[in-house]
């Protein structure tokens, strides 16, 4: 894969080339110290923990019934088979522990890790992507792709320009 960076020093510059990019359809990513305010910060996380808790609570009061009713009944005391009373704290922590669990994994598989390499790490303009540079970089298969890419961001004239090194 090969690509191209354009790092630019206002977040206004960089909001003009991405504007000149969605217009010409060009898929692109962007570094920078501030989210924009163009893009959406919302995650995906709180919905998929409520519903691993809310399975998870359902789930272990399910087991926990089939156990006691149906697989294995006890007979203590007189005590009815399905005393969800005493269910109640246990599922409500195996659900806690449910949402938990997917909130671990669903944080790296939403945040695509764990990469320990990256080409685009070996570009000198990365190291400044989350102090003070503005960086938006296209990505492709196709050169010519980046080429298109690369002659459009420069009419935007940013600081740097670099290519991303291929894999």
């Amino acid at each position: 894969m090969t690509g191209i960076l354009a790092a630019f020093e206002r977040e206004s510059e960089l909001s003009d080339a991405i504007a000149a990019l969605r217009s010409h359809q060009f898929e692109y990513e962007t570094y920078t110290p501030k989210p924009l305010h163009e893009h959406p910060t919302g995650s995906p996380l709180p919905l998929i923990m409520f519903i691993a808790g809310m399975v998870g609570f359902c789930g272990f009061f399910f087991l926990m019934t089939w156990v006691n009713v149906w697989n294995w009944p006890i007979d203590i005391g007189g005590r009815p088979l399905l005393s969800w009373p005493v269910f109640v704290p246990i599922t409500f922590e195996l659900g806690i522990l449910s949402a938990v669990v997917a909130g671990f994994v669903g944080y790296f598989v939403i945040n695509r890790m764990p990469r320990l390499y990256e080409p685009i790490d070996n570009c000198q303009s990365m190291r400044r992507a989350m102090r003070d540079l503005w960086i938006v970089t296209v990505e492709s298969q196709n050169t010519e792709h980046v080429t298109r890419a690369g002659h459009l961001l420069a009419r935007y004239r940013p600081l740097r320009m670099e290519e991303i090194p291929a894999e």
